[in-house]
């Protein structure tokens, strides 16, 4: 069940990221279709490590913020 919970994770991960760059390309004025595949896949593969980043620094700021409030009692 861990294993299928972690594959669903990681196709919804690969579907937001592949959103956000079509996104972001569609904003820049560039149609994603006109990209070679590789090229697609390979900002799709830095899309997802820039979400794991900002999964690390949330999650940090989350635990740094949990340990302030049992510090400090409120």
């Amino acid at each position: 069940m861990l294993n299928e919970t972690k594959k669903n994770f990681e196709q919804e991960i690969q579907k937001y990221a592949k959103k956000n760059i079509i996104n972001k390309l569609e904003k820049t004025g560039v149609d994603y279709r006109l990209l070679d595949e590789t090229e697609f896949e390979s900002l799709v593969l830095d899309e997802i490590e820039i979400l794991k980043a900002d999964s690390k620094k949330v999650g940090t700021g989350i635990g740094i913020g949990i340990l302030f409030s049992l510090l400090t009692g409120i």
